[in-house]
């Protein structure tokens, strides 16, 4: 049979356990991820932007280029925040696929450090004659049937998309605004045209 004193530790040994458990499971590391890349652009001048779908930690992030030879080429960070990195490769040549690797870097919650790795073609630049940022103006006010004097706000500034420059040309009127992206070459790739939420926010407050 067993004993009083038996009976009485029996249960402060069960509570002690229970807690080692409990303990044990919260002392136990995350999982550990690399994060998922979202989206890998091609920026112009050898510059790459790295989009994360998660939030993301650094501990001393490097980076390592190849090309598809095995060629290696040197490659530094020049920015990063919570949910993207950007690095520039040296010395690298159009018309060639590049494979990275981003080494420390995890996934934000997560135990280890570890890497991403992806690829990035750098494309030959567009032979022939290209447009300046003021013909581009012309293009989208032509085909918005406007002239610079029905708009406000006509701004036009290069852009890249995957290594493929392009003209960003925008502009407003009283009631609506106009987005458009024009190739190098003159053609209209998209064209965004909405309300000017700043005309119909002023006249509900009238």
């Amino acid at each position: 049979m067993e004993s009083k004193m038996m009976r009485g530790l029996r249960t402060p040994v069960a509570i002690l356990m229970a807690l080692a458990l409990v303990m044990g499971l919260v002392a136990a590391p995350a999982f550990a991820a690399s994060p998922d890349k979202e989206k890998v652009k091609y920026l112009g001048k050898g510059k790459v932007e790295v989009e994360f779908w998660q939030d993301v930690d650094y501990r001393n992030p490097k980076v390592k280029v190849k090309d598809t030879s095995g060629k290696t080429y040197k490659a530094a960070i020049y920015d990063r925040d919570d949910d993207e990195l950007k690095f520039r490769i040296r010395d690298y040549k159009a018309g060639k696929t590049y494979k990275f690797t981003i080494q420390g870097v995890r996934a934000e919650y997560t135990s280890k450090f570890g890497s991403v790795s992806g690829k990035v073609k750098i494309k030959k630049a567009n032979k022939g004659a290209v447009i300046t940022a003021e013909r581009a103006k012309e293009i989208a006010l032509k085909d918005a049937g406007l002239t610079e004097s029905q708009v406000y706000r006509l701004r036009a500034h290069k852009d890249y998309d995957d290594g493929r420059a392009y003209y960003d040309v925008s502009f407003k009127t009283k009631k609506k605004e106009y987005d458009y992206e024009i190739s190098m070459k003159g053609k209209i790739l998209e064209r965004d045209i909405d309300w000017n939420d700043d005309w119909y926010d002023d006249e509900w407050d009238d």
